[in-house]
Parts: C-alpha cells; sequence; structure tokens
C-alpha cells in the first residue's frame, strides 16, 4: 500500500506508540457486533507466535461454536462466520493483509496412518482396532499489518522517541520490595523481591508515574532487646568508641545462642527491649548503631546491582501501632478472642491477629498500620508488594482486612501481592551452603562476576581482543549482575527454578550475554560504516525506512509492539514478557543481519535506520529490566 502525502503526514502525526492488538481488537468487536447480535461477545486478537501472520483471532471459531446447534444459525462453518465478520470489518491504516486461515486438528500424522494400516493389516477384529479422531476444520481470521504503516510508526520512534498510550500512568505508586532484616546478611532469598521490585518501578517510573521505593527493613522487634544486651557485653565503651563487631551475623549468632542458653540473658534482653521501646537513650544509640552496620552491608549490595531504596523499617510504624489497634477497638472492630485482640476479617478462618494475649504487637499489627499509613498519609492508589509466594494467605488477609476498616475502596485502590516461587540449586534443591545456611548474595554476585570475567577473556581470546583492567572489572561486573538479573526476570514469577551459573552465561541461548553480543554487534556494525552521531541524526532527518524484505518487517513490527508489551506486563505484573520481547528482537535482528546486506546496497540508508532503532529499542529494554550492557566484547 502506497499512502498519499496527507496520509503518510497523518500518520507522522501520531506520535505516541499504540497499543496495536489492542486497536485491532476494537475493530473486531465493531465488525462482530454489526454482524451478530452479540452485544457482550469480546473477541480477543492476539500476536501470532507461529509467524504465518502478524497477529490472529479465534473469534469466528467461537462464534460458530456458540451457535452451530441453533436452528437460526445458518453458517454451514467456522469460515462462513469469517467471512459475514469480514464484510463489516473498517478499514484502517495499519492494516495491510486479512485473511482467513484454516487449522485442522484430528487428522492423523504420516507415521500415524502407516501405524494404522500396519494395525489393520495384523490384527483382523475391525473393533479391535483404534478409531481415528475426527477431523475438525477451524478457520482463524489472520491479521497482517502495512509495511508502510509500520516504517512510517518506526521513523516515529527515532524522530519522538518512546510515547506510550496506556492506563498505567500518573498513579502515585508504592512498590515494597527488598526488606532484609537488620543484623543479618542478605542471602539469595531476597534477590528475587530486590530484582523484581526494581524492574517494577522502573517501568512504572518509565511511564511517568509518581514512585515510592519502600524498603520494609525488618529494624525492630524484641531480637533488639537481645543484640544490645550482647553488645553490652561485649563491648561496654560502646557509646565513646566505636566498637569492631566484626562480621555482624556472627554476632548475631553468638547473641542468639546466649538467648537459647542462658536465662538471666534472656531477662537481660527482655528488659533491653522494653528499655528500646520507652525510648532509652543509651539503648536507643546501641541499636542505632547496629541497624547503621546492617545499612552498610545492605547498601554494598544494593550498589553493586544499581538498586534504589527509600526505607520505612518497621520501627518507623511502631508509633502509630497502638493508636490504630484503639482507633479499630473505638470502631468495634478489634474485638477480643481468647485474650487477644483480633481483627476478624470475612471469608477467612483464621482472624488476623493485632495484640497477642501478652499484650505484645505483631507483625500482622505492623503490616496493617503500613498499609493505613500508605494510604491514608502517603496517598497511594497503587501498592505492590514483592514478597514471596508463601505469604499470599497473609496478603489476602491484609488487603481485605484493609478493606474492612474502610480504607480500601477497590474501585479505586490497586493492591497486589507480587509473589513469587524459590530459587533452587542447578540440583533442584533449597540453595544453602555446606552448614545449611542460605547462601550469602554477596558470594553469588561474585561468582557471578568471576565467571563472566572468564567469558570475556575467553571470547577476547577468540577475537584477538585485549582490554585494560579497568575495562574488565566495568565488563564483568556488567555482565554478571545483568545475567544474573535477567535470568530470574525471564521466568515467570510464580514458578521455581534452577539457578545455573552455566546456563545463565550461555552466550547462545535466552540469556543477557545473547542479548548482550547482539547489541554489541549493532554498535560494531555501525563503527564499521563510520556513522557518526551527527551522521546518524541527519539521516534520521532526512531519510525514511523502506521495507524491501519479509524478515526487515518482522524486525520493525516485534519494535514497535512495546507498547502492547508494558500493557501485558502491568497487567499481569509478569516480567517475563518484557524479557520476552527483548529476546525475540535479538532474535529477528539476528535473522534480518544474515539475510539483509547493509553495506554498498541501495537500502543501506534504511537499514541503517533499522539497526539505530533497533540498538534503542534494546537499550530502553535494558534499562527498564535494570540491566547495564557492555558496549565492546
Amino acid at each position: 500500500m502506497f499512502y498519499s502525502k496527507n496520509k503518510m503526514e497523518n500518520i507522522q502525526a501520531k506520535k505516541t506508540l499504540l497499543n496495536i492488538s489492542k486497536q485491532i481488537t476494537l475493530l473486531m468487536n465493531n465488525a462482530i457486533r454489526k454482524t451478530f447480535p452479540l452485544p457482550d461477545f469480546n473477541s480477543t486478537v492476539t500476536w501470532n507466535s507461529t509467524g504465518s501472520s502478524d497477529l490472529c483471532c479465534p473469534s469466528a471459531m467461537k462464534i460458530y461454536n456458540m451457535n452451530n446447534k441453533k436452528d437460526t444459525f445458518t453458517l454451514k462453518n467456522s469460515k462462513e462466520v469469517a467471512e459475514e465478520i469480514l464484510k463489516n470489518f473498517e478499514k484502517h491504516e495499519m492494516i495491510g493483509e486479512i485473511l482467513i486461515t484454516q487449522q485442522v486438528t484430528g487428522a492423523p500424522k504420516e507415521k500415524e496412518k502407516e501405524k494404522e494400516k500396519e494395525n489393520a493389516n495384523s490384527n483382523p477384529n475391525p473393533k479391535a482396532n483404534k478409531k481415528p479422531s475426527p477431523v475438525i476444520e477451524n478457520f482463524f481470521i489472520d491479521i497482517n499489518l502495512d509495511s508502510d504503516w509500520v516504517s512510517i510508526s518506526a521513523m516515529n520512534i527515532l524522530r519522538n522517541g518512546v510515547s506510550i498510550d496506556t492506563e498505567y500512568t500518573n498513579r502515585k505508586v508504592l512498590v515494597d520490595f527488598s526488606s532484609p532484616n537488620i543484623a543479618k546478611e542478605m542471602h539469595v532469598g531476597h534477590l528475587r523481591s530486590t530484582i523484581i521490585g526494581d524492574s517494577t518501578c522502573r517501568i512504572l517510573e518509565f511511564l511517568g508515574n509518581e514512585v515510592m521505593r519502600i524498603n520494609h527493613i525488618g529494624d525492630w522487634g524484641t531480637q533488639f532487646g537481645m543484640l544490645i544486651a550482647h553488645l553490652e557485653d561485649t563491648c561496654p565503651n560502646y557509646l565513646v568508641e566505636q566498637p569492631d563487631i566484626g562480621d555482624l551475623e556472627s554476632f548475631y549468632k553468638a547473641a542468639k545462642g546466649r538467648f537459647n542458653s542462658d536465662p538471666d540473658f534472656v531477662k537481660r534482653a527482655q528488659l533491653k527491649t522494653v528499655d528500646l521501646q520507652t525510648g532509652n537513650e543509651n539503648v536507643r544509640k546501641a541499636w542505632q548503631f547496629i541497624c547503621q552496620l546492617s545499612r552498610n552491608e545492605f547498601n554494598k549490595i544494593y550498589e553493586r546491582l544499581d538498586i534504589k531504596l527509600e526505607e520505612y523499617g518497621e520501627s518507623f510504624y511502631d508509633p502509630f501501632c497502638r493508636v490504630l489497634v484503639k482507633d479499630l477497638e473505638e470502631k468495634g472492630l478489634a474485638v477480643l478472642d481468647q485474650g487477644a485482640k483480633v481483627l476478624k476479617v470475612p471469608g477467612f478462618k483464621i482472624p488476623y491477629m493485632l495484640v497477642k494475649s501478652d499484650g505484645g504487637l505483631t507483625y500482622d499489627t505492623t503490616d496493617l498500620t503500613a498499609l493505613s499509613y500508605r494510604l491514608n498519609e502517603l496517598k497511594r492508589d497503587w501498592i505492590i508488594y514483592c514478597i514471596g509466594s508463601e505469604q499470599e494467605l497473609h496478603m489476602k488477609l491484609l488487603f481485605k482486612g484493609g478493606e474492612l476498616c474502610g480504607w480500601v475502596d477497590p474501585e479505586k485502590t490497586r493492591l497486589d501481592h507480587m509473589g513469587f516461587g524459590l530459587m533452587l540449586s542447578a540440583e533442584g534443591k533449597k540453595m544453602a551452603t555446606s552448614d545449611g545456611n542460605n547462601i550469602k548474595l554477596v558470594c553469588l554476585l561474585d561468582e557471578a562476576k568471576s565467571r563472566a570475567l572468564n567469558e570475556i577473556k575467553s571470547r577476547a581470546e577468540e577475537t584477538k581482543m585485549k582490554w585494560d583492567d579497568a575495562y574488565l572489572d566495568l565488563a564483568s561486573s556488567n555482565l554478571g549482575y545483568s545475567a544474573v538479573k535477567y535470568f530470574d526476570l525471564k521466568q515467570s514469577r510464580m514458578t521455581q527454578y534452577k539457578f545455573d551459573y552455566s546456563l545463565m552465561l550461555d552466550p547462545r541461548g535466552n540469556t543477557a550475554v545473547y542479548l548482550f553480543y547482539n547489541y554489541v554487534r549493532i554498535l560494531s556494525i555501525l563503527r564499521k560504516l563510520n556513522i557518526s552521531d551527527s551522521d546518524m541524526e541527519n539521516l534520521i532527518k532526512t531519510k525514511e525506512i523502506k521495507i524491501t524484505e519479509k524478515k526487515e518487517k518482522l524486525l520493525l513490527v516485534q519494535l514497535i509492539k512495546l507498547n502492547d508489551v508494558i500493557d501485558d506486563v502491568l497487567t499481569d505484573l509478569a516480567l517475563n514478557k518484557l524479557c520476552d520481547y527483548v529476546y525475540n528482537v535479538a532474535v529477528k535482528f539476528s535473522e534480518f543481519y544474515e539475510e539483509c546486506k547493509i553495506a554498498g546496497t541501495e537500502q543501506q540508508d534504511s537499514r541503517i535506520l533499522i539497526l539505530e532503532l533497533t540498538k534503542r529499542m534494546l537499550k530502553l529494554s535494558f534499562d527498564l529490566l535494570g540491566l547495564k550492557p557492555i558496549e565492546k566484547i
């Protein structure tokens, strides 16, 4: 299709990336409602993973199956249904071709046919022979995007940047993630929450939302009385001299050992907990010292992973907890149950514990208070908790508790538990050291960086490249940490997965290494073509992308579907869909590069623009996922 000048200008004026599948779904629904009396029927137009077309719609088959037994329905099969729908389908600039395609199910394959013949010859009893499955013919509506529309949409991105049309913007969002405990080192159990939460924030921030990145650290509770009592015994001058307690986790284990074996120490620890909660100045200083030691270690991890967080620990909410309980008592919501004060949430057998029978507060109290503060004080209208899937019941109880208390309006407030499965060892077991303890996150990252360094050195030997130590350190950090992140994010988050360095750093699979290699290849091609930044800007201003080969279009279609992907990611909180997107970009770029010569052809300028767009969309995807690419390898 060749557009008139005015038509092309109209398309170019639309500077925002559209959700393509949603736009075509609307067109399909309009056609269906004009054709059939089905006001409540909603079609689905999805991207076609088979590659036979750009998009696919199964609605003709569904409508036929819904109506074929009615006397008033005269259409013989789903093909005729599709033909009737297309008579009322409005033309649109983005659509180039619509086809009705057949999918046959139940037909025996050639080998199965041969086996059936052999069985029939060897067994004279026909009843003993298995009857072949009935052949079912299903017809789908396949849609191909218009090549000129795809080209112009691609040029719009190059000229105007990526602007996405989505409902997921202008929100006040709070993402609760990472959340380690004071006096304990971060271990592999914290990795998924930290990585998933950060990438979610990056996507929401990119869309222009007001995002709070909250680290709900465990910095309050009875264990601190134990730690402070141990600090006073081992470092009695801690108020005037900076104590050196070495490994904080070893310090914690020593204090815990005393707590488990020494009744007198237990009593002192309990008194220190009371002193802490009532504001004793010296005890508070000891608590602050212990917390700061942990923060220093946490921040080393966050710096390596390029994670930004704002701390609102459990201690922050402590002053509000008793006030909340009293308020709920006055409203008749906090009631006595076997000496404890609880919130009885309709639909749940287990009550929400507010105050234990001994008068102590619980994590439930803190979480409910935090929810109230986030909704009523911070005015958040979307809160996402990145917490393991084993906390699903607790989160459901918390959300319903918020509704019962009158803070949560499901029509206006979105609360999500972004749960995730366990990370297992390569053998499929819980990741732990030989003594049964969780593997420290710092050790995992050190190993990833070391293996990435070996990969880069091996590659350098093959290509006869030499890198200085500074670049090797930077590149191995970027590649190693990105490999860890991407391997986690590409998983379906609710499933468990096996952590395997060899799979993670495989240059041929769906890994950060493969993605980075393709990104580096684009940079290398542009360098060899001697395209400066000013040259590229001039090309973008004065030239156009013109599709002449199938592989060009397949790559460009993948590039411009980012809006669809982002919508899906945030609807389902499924970051693996963005990983699928960027991996498919890399695959389709590789196919394009293998088949479409660039230098010295009539299509050189157009294909350089395709290279530039691919580079930019890869880099944007890396940024959204929290990956740091390398530029030479």
